[in-house]
């Protein structure tokens, strides 16, 4: 212990004598150690931390998907069971433990609480175990009982918290739910999130209509806890073959039906698990290249010690004795980057996290992990630098007019390599986003306002529509007023309903067709400026008639070659007496599930119930948030309004996972080649500084200053070239991990590469010359002096 505190003195007043080295070190590895625990804190929360559930890695979660046979019906992902398949998945017991279900489509209602004004809350109904399959208790009140009666409900610690003040008396209280008592028999703890947009909870009812029973509805996710030994493999294995079993015995309702299953905590993060994964191989990119550079400042400073390290090993200091020393001020300089990068990482998580994180002792201990590990990488290199050399030619020469060394111009290609990859991955993002944000999705955003209002069935919500529509359109500035069930780009909430064609020979009537159903105002088409191809829009004698508008998609399909104006077709209920609906208009296609989606098939019916209100103006949508809203509280002051964006946001919205994916990786890549150049510009002034004495011999013998230039410009050259080179064909190796990112740019694009390459070449070529140019600048007189 005695030696290793005479290591850090040392260590210490060895740093202090070069406060610029150590600044220069300590900054470079704080950035590098910095943005490897933010990104690290983002992993952990997100995918490595167990879900906050009893016994987290035995729960599994089963979806169908819809697999049609022919590629023109829409394959939505993720789509709840039916109730055939959840009566028989939940008699296996010799696979699961214990079985649930939950409505994975919000609820919406208003909720009038005491301690502030109107809510739109959304709920969500569960089977009365879930909370015990789960694993979980409410932490007031108690759960759901077997037979609970169905105007009973849970509250979420939010809900609790803002609506009802943290009241410790709420349960055994009555609460109004769309006008309709509940009694609150518990709240839930506030890390109880499921689903993520849930506020209430409540038991099975009449609310939640048909959808346990009809057997074509898919509204119910499927929750199993898997028996000790049961693996995810032969649960999925069961129950496909079950699923295959029911399209066998049910053709009618199942053919067309596939399914999946997962484990819970990866189908929750599946959306941003790519994305983390991607940038904590980049941050590991980042600290990669971090260290070269450090490792080269190291090399620098060895060099100019060595005279020093060489009478130290003349006295008697054995190697191990020098190794220590000299890895005991790496390791101090790569913890003193570690506590610095914590205050990087801490801000950094503030600004750019998506989800609520914090650096917790487990964060702490990787970059504890991380600074020693990197002190130890980058302190090798001048270790073997001191041990290579021969004390008695040191401690005799008088000057050294070598060029760079082997290690440092390998260190720096290896840094242009790093950047390299970085730089590659940032610009296809790039390209794939701008490509993005200029794709048309149906329709113009400029000018409009959106808002949620939850209408009670109970206050007649097509008076009160009329009512509102009637004061907004007096608001100067107001253009039109519209509303419309699920607005566009929103890739969680499909409404999807089955539709047949009868003598289409398109048609399989065994298997048929789902298009997404959008129930929209007369004057829809005109706000969101959607065009109307052929046919017309709605007019307000259509609200009463059984008319339908279809978008170009589902008409270029079902009615090939000609107008599908006043064609009919079912569009259910699916009886004896199926409601037959004619056709009226076709629309323009429409992104409604994101903008990097494939166009669906859209049904659009006539309807004033719809939640979502939209207000075009010719002026700034904002400036109408508070008369629109004024108008809605003078109609009814109980009507809860939540949601409140304009359009260009939702576009801006639908974009953001891409763009903070892009905006990260981008500054990493942009500190990557950073960190190159600096490497670059300092080996090759180190370069020149050693070989001071020789360029000016060089130029008293009559070299040109302009040979001078360009013999170290070529140096420079080969080095980035080489690392460039190396970094183009990893990156292009390595561009399937990046490839789900991308939306309409192959990921090998050769075009992006070598632009990227060209550009990273043009600045490297920058850095090279201000160090060649000092050496064209050398004086002989000045050189033969120097030493």
């Amino acid at each position: 212990m005695g030696a290793l505190l005479q290591d850090l003195r040392y260590a210490t007043r060895t740093l202090l004598r070069a406060p610029g080295f150590t600044a220069v070190a300590v900054a470079t590895l704080a950035l590098g150690i910095g943005a490897n625990a933010a990104i690290f804190s983002l992993v952990d929360s997100v995918l490595i931390k167990p879900l906050p559930y009893r016994d987290p890695s035995r729960l599994v979660i089963a979806w169908d998907s819809y697999l049609p046979q022919d590629s023109f019906v829409p394959a939505f992902p993720k789509i709840g069971v039916s109730p055939r398949e959840l009566d028989l998945w939940q008699s296996q017991n010799d696979i699961f433990q214990d079985t649930a279900w939950y409505r994975y489509v919000p609820s919406e209602f208003s909720l009038i609480p005491p301690h502030s004004g109107a809510l739109s809350v959304r709920g969500d109904f569960f089977s009365t175990d879930f909370l015990r399959v789960m694993g979980v208790a409410p932490v007031l009140g108690r759960a759901f009982a077997d037979h609970e009666p169905p105007n009973s409900v849970l509250l979420s610690e939010h809900i609790w918290r803002t609506g009802f003040a943290s009241d410790p008396g709420i349960v055994g209280k009555t609460i109004r739910l769309n006008d309709d008592g509940f009694t609150v028999i518990g709240v839930m703890a506030a890390d109880f999130k499921f689903p993520d947009w849930a506020d209430v909870w409540l038991p099975p009812g009449p609310l939640i209509g048909d959808e346990l029973t009809n057997p074509v509805r898919h509204a119910a996710g499927f929750i199993g806890r898997l028996n000790r030994g049961v693996t995810m493999q032969q649960a999925e294995t069961r129950l496909t073959a079950l699923s295959s079993r029911l399209v066998a015995d049910n053709p009618k309702t199942s053919t067309g039906w596939g399914m999946r299953v997962s484990a819970l905590q990866d189908d929750l993060t599946a959306n941003i698990r790519s994305a983390l994964l991607m940038l904590f191989g980049a941050v590991a990119l980042v600290l990669l290249t971090a260290c070269s550079n450090v490792a080269n400042l190291m090399l620098a400073r060895a060099n100019g010690r060595s005279r020093e390290i060489a009478t130290r090993g003349a006295l008697g200091a054995g190697a191990w004795r020098l190794t220590r020393q000299l890895l005991t001020e790496s390791v101090l300089l790569a913890v003193l980057g570690g506590a610095a990068g914590l205050g990087f990482a801490e801000l950094g998580l503030r600004l750019l996290s998506p989800v609520e994180t914090q650096l917790d002792l487990r964060v702490v201990a990787y970059l504890l992990t991380i600074s020693l590990a990197t002190g130890l990488i980058f302190g090798l290199a001048p270790i073997l630098q001191a041990l290579r050399g021969d004390t008695n030619v040191i401690l005799k020469a008088t000057s050294v007019t070598r060029g760079a060394s082997g290690m440092p111009s390998a260190l720096v290609v290896a840094e242009f390599a790093l950047a390299m990859v970085l730089i590659a991955a940032a610009a296809i993002l790039v390209n794939g986003f701008v490509r993005l944000v200029h794709v048309n999705p149906g329709f113009n955003p400029r000018g409009l306002l959106t808002m949620r209002i939850a209408f009670p069935r109970s206050r007649k919500p097509d008076i009160l529509f009329r009512g509102i529509e009637q004061r907004v359109k007096q608001i100067p500035g107001v253009d039109r007023f519209a509303s419309i069930n699920v607005l566009p780009l929103n890739p969680d909430h499909g409404n999807a309903g089955r539709f047949n064609v009868p003598g289409n020979p398109l048609i399989n009537p065994d298997s048929l067709p789902a298009a997404q159903l959008r129930l929209v105002s007369p004057d829809y088409f005109a706000a969101m400026r959607i065009p109307i191809e052929s046919g017309r829009a709605f007019e307000e004698r259509d609200l009463t008639q059984p008319v339908v508008i279809v978008n170009r998609t589902m008409a270029n399909r079902f009615w090939p070659g000609k107008n599908a104006v006043g064609e009919k077709f079912i569009t259910g209920p699916w009886g004896t007496n199926p409601t037959w609906s004619t056709i009226i208009g076709v629309a323009g296609d429409v992104k409604q599930f994101g903008l990097d989606a494939e166009s669906s098939l859209d049904e659009y019916f006539p309807s004033l119930f719809p939640a979502t209100i939209l207000i075009h103006t010719s002026g700034h949508p904002e400036s109408l948030i508070a008369p629109v809203y004024a108008a809605i509280q003078a109609i009814d002051p109980e009507l809860p309004v939540s949601e409140i964006r304009t359009m260009d946001q939702l576009v801006d919205d639908s974009a953001a996972s891409r763009r903070w994916t892009m905006t990260l990786l981008a500054s990493f890549a942009t500190l990557a080649m950073v960190l190159a150049l600096i490497g670059i510009y300092g080996v090759l002034s180190w370069s020149v500084t050693r070989r001071t004495k020789e360029i000016g011999i060089r130029v008293a013998l009559g070299a040109s200053s302009r040979e001078v230039t360009r013999e170290i410009l070529v140096q420079g050259i080969r080095l980035s070239a080489l690392g460039l080179a190396i970094g183009v064909v990893s990156a292009l190796a390595l561009s399937r991990f990046w490839a789900s990112r991308v939306f309409e740019v192959t990921a090998a694009d050769p075009l992006i590469y070598s632009g990227a390459a060209a550009v990273m070449f043009a600045v490297a070529l920058a850095a090279c010359y201000l160090p060649a140019r000092r050496a064209g600048r050398v004086d002989p007189l000045t050189a033969l002096r120097w030493e």
